[in-house]
């Protein structure tokens, strides 16, 4: 028999979490659509999705983070998650500019179409959610070089 049953235990709490992340997420979802239906003001729903697929990107990275100290690993922050987070919320972040500056509702806006296909699933949202947790709480290869030549 097995004496420690602790790391199972957690992973099976992080499975429990996830379907309650899942669960709130489908229910504050259909919350934002159904103001979008009822206001026709789809801000609200531009911001959540990639916010919603950021805490998503998150969470998934607490079950890989093995390491919990502080340790920057800037070269995976700066290369990959920040440009990630801009093609997130470039959608939002242009929606938003352009609807104050703008004094009707009838304009357009300069998204990319490639943009709109990449964050159709929210890639480049749960991305940017991993690789910031990895990056805060990973290491680099020579720290694992470290640990291998002792």
């Amino acid at each position: 028999m097995r004496k420690n049953w602790s790391p199972y235990v957690w992973k099976l709490l992080w499975v429990v979490g996830l379907i309650a992340l899942v669960l709130i997420s489908y229910h504050l979802e259909n919350k934002v659509r159904n103001h979008v239906a009822i206001t026709f003001q789809p801000l609200s729903i531009f911001w959540f999705m990639p916010t919603a697929y950021f805490v998503f990107g998150i969470y998934i990275s607490l079950v890989l983070v093995r390491d919990w100290t502080f340790k920057w690993n800037w070269p995976l922050v700066v290369c990959v998650t920040i440009p990630l987070l801009i093609i997130a919320f470039y959608s939002p972040v242009i929606y938003t500019i352009v609807q104050s500056i703008s004094s009707d509702n009838n304009f357009s806006l300069p998204i990319p179409f490639w943009m709109m296909k990449i964050n159709s699933l929210g890639i480049p949202s749960i991305v940017a959610g991993i690789t910031l947790m990895v990056g805060m709480m990973g290491k680099k290869k020579e720290d694992y070089k470290e640990i291998v030549e002792g």
